[in-house]
Parts: structure tokens; sequence; C-alpha cells
């Protein structure tokens, strides 16, 4: 990878691991991310550990909250489709964000529509109604050729925004070095 700019994708804490774990896969993406917003960009992207934490996702994947999992740059992957998701896509990332089975997911949820009379993905977009349960955006980032760094890189995330930003990455440093490593 040239040495450049690149965005840094900020995320709570377990979901960027979750990616480079194998447990964001849908279809034949190796990751998968939920916004509700959509994005142009495609190309290599960074993931950012913010200082916020998903305990639903944590519990259910048991993954150890500490400070250094937080306010680091864990990998890199490359951004390559942004779109709404399909049914069977946003079904999919319910079960990855509450490591819950396909079965009980379609269980759930077909007793959902027929409590509430609406449609599949509304209940699907909406399934933190159904308890302590998470419920993707309707937009995916879909990422293919991750790469996991062998050791997180600090990163100071500036104030404000919640949508990615840029960061420019200077020879010689833990980021380039980590960048190289990983092989991107």
């Amino acid at each position: 990878m040239k040495l450049a700019n690149l965005p840094v994708f900020p995320n709570w804490f377990p979901f960027n691991n979750m990616i480079f774990d194998g447990h964001m896969k849908v279809g034949p993406y190796e990751g998968v991310k939920t916004r509700s917003w959509n994005w142009g960009y495609r190309g290599p992207v960074l993931f950012y550990n913010s200082g916020r934490t998903a305990h639903t996702a944590a519990r259910a994947y048991g993954y150890r909250d500490a400070p250094t999992e937080h306010k680091v740059i864990i990998g890199v992957g490359e951004l390559v489709d942004v779109r709404e998701f399909t049914n069977e896509e946003a079904l999919q990332m319910v079960c990855n964000f509450n490591k819950l089975s396909e079965s009980k997911v379609r269980e759930m949820v077909e007793k959902a529509r027929e409590e509430w009379d609406c449609p599949e993905s509304e209940v699907l977009f909406g399934f933190f109604d159904l308890g302590d349960y998470i419920a993707p955006y309707r937009i995916g980032f879909f990422f293919k050729n991750l790469a996991k760094f062998h050791e997180p890189v600090k990163f100071n995330w500036p104030a404000g925004p919640v949508k990615p930003i840029n960061t420019k990455i200077t020879s010689g440093s833990p980021l380039a070095r980590q960048l190289q490593l990983s092989g991107a």
C-alpha cells in the first residue's frame, strides 16, 4: 500500500474486533459494518475502536473490555461496496451482532410480525424492540482484504465527527509499521 492519507473508520468496541475475528461475515464479504448514512468512497480504510463499548455484543462473544482495546486503530480493510441491506443480509447481521442462530432470529421475527402486523424488514431493523438485542442500520459497508494489526496503534480521535476522518500515514510511524507488517 502506498503511504498516503487513509480514512479512519470509528466504531464502539468490539464491533471492529468482530470484523477481524470473522463474526461479521455476510455472503462473499469478509466483514460488514452498518451505518445510517451512505458513503461514496471505495478503497482502503483503517478501523478505529472508540472509547465506548457495545456491552451486549461484548458479552455475547466473550470480549474482555479493557482500556488497551480503546482509542486504537486495530487493522485495515478494503471497502468494496456501500448499499442498503437486503432482508437476508439484515437477518445475518442481527445474528452476527447478537450471536443468535438464524432459526432463533427467524422465529423471533415471525412472532413479532404477527404481533405488530408489519413487514419483516421493519422487525429486522427494529430488532432491539425484542429485548436486549442489537439491530443493524439499513446501510451496509462491505469489506474484503481485511488485515488485523499485530499490535493496535494508539490514535487520538478529534472531538466532533462520528463519520470517518482521514489521517496521514508517515514513513516510520507506528501506523506505517503495522500497515507494512499486516501486508496491506
